[in-house]
């Protein structure tokens, strides 16, 4: 039997640096986005963020003419998956994110 993959929103190649942090900490890491929605993103970071912990996505490239996600300042968002990628020399991690607010795109 074939596994569906059930999602709620479409989701969009989209390549754009952002900073991340745990929420409120105000200690920022570097990422990548990877693909996101309206309900979501992944991005790409050298470090693992644990499942279920909130964290804050900062856009380096805010415009608020630009399209999503580069229209708002930030995304608040719960940790739903984190996997390591085994196919890079350096540490990387692939992180799935849910908004806590759906995001109009």
């Amino acid at each position: 039997m074939v596994a569906v993959e059930q999602r709620t929103y479409k989701r969009y190649i989209y390549r754009a640096p952002v900073t991340y942090e745990y929420f409120r900490t105000n200690d920022y890491f570097g990422a990548v986005i990877h693909n996101h929605s309206m309900g979501g993103m992944c991005f790409e970071t050298h470090y693992a963020v644990p499942k279920g912990v909130e964290v804050f996505i900062k856009i380096t490239n805010f415009s608020p003419e630009a399209s999503a996600p580069e229209c708002r300042k930030g995304y608040h968002a719960e940790v739903r998956w984190c996997q390591e990628r085994k196919d890079l020399e350096q540490p990387t991690f692939r992180v799935g994110v849910n908004f806590f607010e759906p995001v109009l795109l």
